[in-house]
């Protein structure tokens, strides 16, 4: 396929030429990239220099034509985006190009610290039409005697790895040999420059773009992102070792060959690694063309986990048993390679040339069944790797995280617990993980950990945390939502949406690396404007939550569910039923698909359609819904839950709704009220909606005395946590009028209408 590319390129330059006409001097073209090492696909983007015998403006400018003329050859063939194409007026308003199929195109310009490997550069910096001296200097010093890796990071890297296209063979020798000689040009600590940009250049800003590591629940279910996920790092990884080696083939096989030869890499270590490159080659070919464009998705939940729309299966390559089977393999392969390389450029070379690239340990599947949001055989695989080390707190962490997830409090709290306390007492405590788990504790607030143990769970945290990272830092953003979310539960929302603003604040710092963060951080401050019935700002974060969402995870993830879930709560407010509705059922369908018929989430599904229903009228669709829910609530808690209090509540106002039997309505809500005062929560705004209904079924009774008490007791609640504005107080005192209305208290009537009046 390379070859053919570079056969269609050459004909695209003679095309360009005869136009032009003859070229002033001898020039030869260049190939980067995956061009360089022969993995070229018939959407990859073309990549490639000029190197000219002579530098004159005579011979510059007719290069520089030359170029514009092929890139114009190259847009006609229709594949080239037009961010791509660096159109200030386009750029300015951050245009997205969803129409164009990204192809065959010119490597993009215009990206931030990105070299843009054609010969027009990037336009500010630097140009690739040069003599094989000057383009050599790119690699090390510009005439100033600066690094030109300090100005333009990536570039010297990118130069590095080159293949002759046409022209003189010449002058790309001579290239050849002036990159080689300034390679060898002294750098500072005792190193030369070619030592240098192998272990020092940019790694750790590679290390950590490329971390495996995965552990991290943000990373459960999400795309894989052929490229970035699965290609990049063998590739940087080669890159390094062939430079520091002096290895001087070009593509991944035949490296890999040459390192094993050198005694770098073991037998077993290059027979894993070119299994890895051959799976990863395949796989990112197989997205394109499922694609029809360079879209490099490919989602790991459709076909696993039974959704069978064709459009999404379209959109994102979906993977199979047997290709999900080929990303275990990789994972395998990658997480050891990686620390093997991280040993390796800190000075441990032992420890590449000696490991077999090969991890099939217990936790390693395990965390690879997590990433692949196959819960039941990571704990599988949790629970064979406790059995071999029974105090590793890490391991009881996330099994306890796992049966939060899937609903089973109980086992989730004895894990938690646990790795508390292993983690407290282990001679080998590592504090971030201590605060880590206080973090994971506060999860199963309120239903396995009390408000103060909570409070002190997330002081903690911060305490510990702010003394290993400082204040900017994802771990502190963690913590910070935790203290939003408990004092979201305590009905506070002041201090809720504080904690959750500061939390948003850092996450944002750190969106390219954890963007999963971010739309938590949205959706929670989305929450708190729809308890403040600030509709508009609640939708606004709640739409952004889910663009985040999926993009990052596609369509069918329970992380967008709550999304959606989210938005029919906000519609059905706004009195757009059928929106709700529409939102709700997505919301259902999908974590039924993951989570099956009889988790807590599903409940809450429930509990929404089943409110929406209400609204519509359908009381005998809201009652089944509402029934399915409290089922399910009851099963897993006891009936002791904020959930099963909104199920109560929902069935007496359904009875309310109807007309039908007022006393056994007002049963069901006093069963809500009771829960959430059983629970703490007296101080709760859902226990004031709850008072305020009890308020309107007596009310309906004529038993004006309890109606009154009850309004009363609703407004109270808001004058207790200092938010006596909200809309929610309005209704009461409008209520409360009508009530002193037919008790013939007139004036009081008058005032709380007034009042209502002046909020409203």
């Amino acid at each position: 396929m390379t070859q053919q590319i570079k056969a269609f390129f050459e004909i695209l330059v003679k095309q360009s030429v005869d136009t032009l006409g003859a070229e002033p001097c001898e020039y030869a073209m260049i190939g980067f990239g995956s061009l360089a090492r022969e993995e070229v696909t018939p959407y990859s983007d073309l990549e490639f220099g000029i190197l000219i015998k002579e530098d004159n403006p005579i011979n510059r400018e007719y290069f520089k034509r030359l170029t514009s003329l092929i890139h114009l050859k190259v847009i006609n063939l229709g594949e080239t985006i037009l961010p791509a194409l660096n159109i200030p007026c386009l750029k300015s308003i951050d245009f997205f190009d969803g129409i164009t199929p990204r192809g065959f195109a010119f490597d993009g310009a215009g990206v931030e610290e990105k070299g843009c490997k054609t010969p027009l550069g990037n336009g500010k910096t630097f140009e690739l039409i040069q003599t094989p001296e000057k383009m050599a200097q790119y690699i090390a010093k510009d005439e100033e005697g600066q690094w030109w890796h300090e100005k333009e990071p990536h570039l010297p890297m990118e130069l590095l790895n080159f293949t002759h296209l046409l022209g003189s063979n010449e002058l790309t020798e001579q290239y050849r040999q002036k990159v080689q000689e300034n390679l060898v040009t002294p750098y500072q600590e005792g190193l030369n420059l070619r030592h240098y940009l192998a272990k020092k250049h940019l790694v750790q800003e590679d290390m950590r773009t490329f971390d495996p590591s995965l552990g991290d629940l943000e990373r459960q279910g999400m795309l894989f992102k052929v490229k970035n996920d699965l290609y990049r790092f063998p590739h940087l990884a080669l890159d390094r070792l062939a430079l520091l080696k002096e290895v001087v083939t070009l593509d991944t096989f035949g490296r890999i060959d040459q390192l094993n030869k050198q005694g770098i890499l073991t037998s077993n270590a290059a027979e894993k690694l070119q299994d890895w490159m051959s799976i990863v080659l395949f796989m990112r070919l197989r997205t394109y063309f499922n694609c029809n464009a360079q879209r490099e998705a490919m989602n790991p939940l459709i076909k696993p986990f039974g959704f069978d729309d064709p459009r999404l299966i379209k959109e994102q390559l979906a993977l199979d048993h047997k290709a999900l089977e080929k990303i275990k393999k990789i994972y395998r392969i990658y997480i050891p390679f990686y620390q093997a390389m991280r040993d390796f450029l800190a000075g441990h070379e032992n420890n590449l040339s000696s490991s077999d690239l090969n991890d099939d340990s217990p936790q390693t599947q395990g965390y690879i069944a997590l990433r692949l949001f196959k819960n039941q055989e990571a704990i599988k695989w949790f629970d064979e790797a406790l059995e071999k080390d029974p105090e590793n707190f890490k391991f009881l962490n996330e099994l306890g995280l796992i049966y939060k997830q899937e609903g089973t409090l109980e086992l989730a709290a004895q894990y938690l617990n646990q790795a508390r306390e292993v983690a407290l007492k282990s001679s080998r405590e590592n504090k971030s993980f201590v605060a880590s788990v206080y973090n994971n504790l506060i999860s199963l607030y309120p239903d396995k950990v009390n408000f103060e143990n909570a409070i002190d769970y997330a002081n903690q945290a911060l305490k510990i945390l702010r003394e290993l990272v400082g204040e900017d830092h994802p771990y502190i953003a963690k913590a910070y939502n935790n203290l939003g979310l408990i004092y979201h539960g305590q009905g506070n929302l002041k201090k809720a949406v504080e904690y959750y603003k500061k939390a948003l604040k850092i996450d944002k710092k750190f969106i390219k690396e954890k963007p999963a963060s971010v739309a938590v951080d949205y959706n929670n401050l989305a929450m708190i404007y729809l308890d403040q019935e600030d509709l508009i700002r609640a939708m606004d974060f709640v739409n952004q939550a889910l663009n985040i969402n999926l993009n990052f995870y596609g369509e069918m993830h329970p992380n967008v569910a709550i999304n959606y879930n989210n938005l029919a709560t906000i519609y059905q407010k706004q009195g757009e039923l059928e929106k709700a509705m529409e939102n709700a059922k997505k919301a259902l369908a999908i974590d039924r698909k993951f989570f099956g018929k009889n988790h807590l989430t599903v409940a809450t599904d429930y509990n929404n359609l089943g409110g929406i229903c209400r609204g519509l009228g359908n009381l005998k669709q809201a009652a089944e819904y509402i029934q399915k829910a409290l089922k399910i609530d009851l099963k897993h808690s006891g009936g002791n839950h904020h959930n099963a209090a909104e199920n109560y509540n929902h069935l007496g106002m359904i009875l309310y709704q109807d007309q039908g039997d007022l006393e056994k309505a007002a049963e069901y809500v006093h069963q809500a009220v009771d829960i959430l005062i059983k629970i703490g929560d007296e101080n709760h705004p859902h226990l004031a909606t709850y008072y305020h209904h009890l308020g309107l079924i007596y009310l309906k009774q004529e038993d004006l005395e309890k109606a009154a008490e009850y309004v009363h007791q609703a407004i109270d609640i808001f004058i207790r946590i200092d938010d006596e504005n909200h809309p929610h107080v309005a209704t009461y005192y409008h209520h409360l009028g009508l009530i002193y209305q037919k008790q013939g208290k007139l004036e009081k009537a008058f005032e709380h209408i007034n009042k209502a009046l002046r909020l409203a």
